[in-house]
């Protein structure tokens, strides 16, 4: 395990999908992946340590590194489709942990 020094910080984006249209996981988790490797190239996607956390409703949370919040929210607001459905995709909030996201949702 390595020490908690040696770990990247970790911020949060929590996004909320607009559109008609109702997406699987795995389809938003494509689109988003497609859309950063599109804007940022392969190394520069590899260096932001995206994760996608939760899906549901509409709504989802997406991690990244401390460095890489700015690119991560670029990639999100760039996608206008998802498998041909349109679609945009507005960021609610950022924050260090996913407790703090929620408590900004309220």
């Amino acid at each position: 395990m390595t020490k908690k020094t040696q770990r990247e910080k970790r911020r949060y984006i929590m996004f909320e999908l607009a559109s008609e249209e109702s997406f699987k996981r795995e389809e938003i988790v494509t689109g988003i992946w497609d859309s950063c490797l599109e804007f940022l190239g392969e190394l520069g996607a590899s260096r932001t340590s995206l994760w996608v956390h939760e899906y549901e409703d509409n709504e989802g949370i997406v991690s990244c590194n401390t460095r890489s919040v700015d690119k991560i929210i670029v990639c999100l607001s760039l996608i206008k489709e998802i498998d041909e459905k349109a679609t945009r995709i507005k960021i609610e909030g950022v924050s260090g942990t996913i407790k703090g996201l929620k408590r900004q949702r309220c």
